[in-house]
């Protein structure tokens, strides 16, 4: 039966009102966004310390530390590693045996050019001194060339005597550019005093021009030493005492006091325009990427509650703003921190690509505010990604405790990814305590993750994966009541659920919350069980005494009675959806159709209708399909899989001419994969039975069986 088009235009034009209310809240959500995160970037520079103390400032008065403190000093252990490296000198290699050697041999050939030109009769004086200033290998200046010319064989010969000495001596040390200028001053000490001034001067002179280095600089030795001197310096450590002095009045702000100042989370940065434009920059793009994400997402922003998106955007908001106080400068805590759980949160409520663009903006945001800007960001935003792409569906509380596991593994690796490479031996232990921190981060995100979705679950009517965790246990007090109040129901209860958990599954949709909402989307039977056919005894129906809108009533009252329920037991709001639609706005056919026939005309159809609505999710449609398919195929005794095909094909075909399937999102191509699956349960289900011949004996029979513990229970 269509609906007419008057009441197909307004259920349209209200579905239309709601679209635009949603695009309107979503929109609010947004900019309240975007002013959380805006302000969570720039809250550092409005909390925290009155005064803002900048390098080389005077301080005006005493600063005293607010709580104990005992913290590795990165200024003073780089100040001690650097004085310990510039102590380590040059390191050379071993004089060369070689250059020694030359040197020697070009003296010998030096001295003995000079004495034949000393010996050379056909040079005048003046051609001799310009060959002896005009040798390559010396620089001999020309008084000192006249000089040389004046002596008497004797003395020139003491005189190359004592050069030879000299340089052999000399050539012996380790000579380089750095203290080649002081060998040469050390060469007067070197000449014997036997010698007379002008002729040490001589000496002094000639040898002088004939030393050179003879090692070279050994950059790898001198490296190596001056590592291992920096990695002798153990990390400095720097303790205050609360209520200590950190600078006193009239002292110049110097590296240790900013240090002191930023640990203590005493020192404000400057304000800027610049700054207040970066941090609105980076607002709109994180609004822009969360946003697109949750629109993207299997189950987009249109779709969820707009709880769930207004959750989410304010704990991101909330956290940001947290970590960007709380974090800089204390050390070990920006390891520790469940930064993970966010992501976490988000993932159930959003989607898991909104988790994920959830973690890589807080890992870049919170990064921008620590000293390790790099090393941070990818530290949250791995742990954030790996504890999202882990929790998966997460329909088991292991699922957290893995994706905490996993983040705080990630979170370690990037740690030893960014440590190790300039690691010193002495920083071993403060490595290891980076790790574990960073591991029990994991942990805790996990925990923190599950107290959020409890909370919010709880405050906020937002359905979680936890609720729904709790709520699958069949031993809940209304599933324990409907199994003494009403065994035929709760049969009926399990088969449907089976049933619609297989096709959400198939068709991607949230198997777990279909799996709760079917398991309670019955309880309103529990006001009157006795009026429901799989409660009764065969040929006992009490609404053959009832007129046919009486009896209609009371069928379609197990809904509100179930929303009572429902209310009375606390379940979440998207549980009691599937009390609320399973039926949508069908109407009780019998009923009315024997209205029809006692008044000989049709009867107003809209007396004989469910209240609704019609089903608003793919979950729920699922439901009123599996609820409809048992109900059907029991009630018809299909004998065959065709039989069966056939009547779950007129269902659906009955549901989509009613407009049932209109609100739910299902697709075609989705609506024939849950029929399919419905079509390959219910043959497992009503399989035919084997009907034993009644001429067979029970001693026959329990002599051609096989033995069973439970034998009365086995039989068929």
């Amino acid at each position: 039966m269509l609906m007419n088009p008057d009441a197909t235009s307004g259920v349209r034009q209200q579905l239309q009102q709601t679209h635009r209310r949603k695009i309107a809240l979503l929109g609010a959500i947004a900019v309240a966004t975007f002013v959380g995160v805006t302000a969570a970037q720039l809250s550092r520079y409005v909390i925290g310390a009155g005064v803002i103390y900048n390098l080389g400032e005077v301080v005006t008065f005493d600063i005293r530390a607010p709580y104990r403190m005992v913290y590795v000093s990165d200024v003073e252990t780089n100040r001690q590693r650097d004085l310990a490296e510039a102590s380590v000198a040059p390191i050379f290699t071993p004089p060369d045996v070689q250059t020694s050697r030359r040197q020697m041999s070009r003296a010998y050939e030096a001295l003995d050019y000079i004495q034949q030109i000393r010996n050379d009769q056909n040079l005048s004086p003046e051609e001799r001194i310009r060959k002896l200033t005009g040798l390559d290998e010396l620089v001999i200046r020309e008084s000192t060339a006249r000089s040389i010319l004046a002596l008497e064989d004797s003395q020139w010969s003491r005189i190359s005597a004592q050069i030879l000495a000299v340089l052999d001596v000399v050539l012996r040390r380790p000579i380089h550019p750095g203290n080649l200028d002081e060998i040469r001053a050390l060469l007067p000490q070197l000449i014997s005093f036997s010698l007379r001034a002008e002729e040490a001067d001589i000496v002094n002179q000639l040898a002088s021009a004939l030393i050179v280095p003879n090692t070279n600089y050994d950059s790898a030795a001198t490296e190596a030493a001056r590592r291992a001197a920096r990695e002798n310096v153990k990390p400095v450590e720097r303790k205050y005492e609360a209520n200590q002095i950190i600078i006193r009045s009239g002292q110049v702000i110097g590296p240790s006091e900013i240090e002191a100042l930023e640990k203590f989370n005493l020192r404000r940065p400057t304000l800027s325009w610049m700054r207040v434009v970066s941090a609105c920059v980076w607002s709109a793009l994180a609004v822009m990427a969360l946003g697109m994400g949750m629109l993207r997402a299997r189950e987009n922003a249109l779709k969820r509650p707009i709880r769930q998106t207004a959750l989410s955007a304010a704990l991101f908001a909330t956290v940001l703003m947290l970590a960007r106080w709380v974090l800089p400068g204390h050390g070990v805590l920006p390891y520790l921190a469940p930064l993970a759980a966010v992501s976490i949160a988000i993932t159930s409520w959003s989607g898991l690509l909104t988790g994920v663009i959830s973690a890589l903006l807080m890992g870049v945001l919170v990064g921008q505010g620590m000293e390790k800007q790099l090393e941070f960001a990818a530290c949250i935003a791995a742990g954030g990604i790996a504890a999202c792409l882990t929790l998966g569906r997460a329909e088991r509380l292991s699922s957290f405790l893995r994706a905490g596991a996993l983040a705080g593994i990630a979170q370690s690796l990037v740690v030893l990814a960014f440590n190790l490479p300039a690691a010193q031996p002495n920083d071993a232990p403060l490595l290891a305590v980076y790790l574990i921190a960073s591991l029990g981060g994991g942990a805790l995100s996990a925990g923190l993750a599950l107290a959020i979705l409890y909370v919010s679950g709880a405050l906020f009517d937002v359905t979680t994966v936890v609720q729904l965790i709790e709520l699958s246990r069949l031993s809940h007090p209304l599933l324990q009541q409907m199994v003494t109040q009403a065994p035929g129901t709760y049969h009926h209860t399990l088969i449907v659920t089976h049933l619609a958990e297989n096709a959400a599954e198939r068709i991607g949709a949230d198997s777990l919350l279909t799996r709760v909402g079917a398991y309670f989307h019955d309880v309103g039977k529990l006001a009157n069980p006795q009026f429901f056919i799989e409660n009764q005894l065969e040929g006992v129906n009490p609404h053959e005494q009832l007129d046919p809108l009486t009896s209609s009533t009371i069928l379609r009252n197990h809904v509100t009675d179930g929303l009572k329920l429902a209310a009375k037991h606390r379940l979440p709001s998207r549980v009691r959806a599937f009390i609320a639609e399973h039926h949508g706005t069908t109407k009780t056919d019998y009923q009315y159709a024997r209205a029809c026939e006692e008044h000989g005309r049709k009867v107003d159809a809209q007396l004989f209708r469910y209240p609704g609505p019609r089903p608003q999710s793919k979950e729920t449609a699922l439901l009123m399909l599996a609820d409809g398919s048992e109900a059907a195929v029991r009630a018809n005794r299909c004998t065959s899989v065709e039989e069966m095909d056939e009547v779950l094909r007129r269902l659906f075909a009955d549901r989509l001419a009613d407009h049932q399937l209109d609100d739910s999102g299902l697709t075609l191509r989705e609506m024939e994969v849950a029929r399919q699956s419905f079509l390959e349960t219910l043959r497992g289900m009503y399989h035919p039975r084997v009907k034993y011949p009644e001429r067979m004996s029970r001693t026959t029979t329990a002599q051609s069986l096989p033995p069973h513990p439970n034998q009365e229970l086995a039989t068929p």
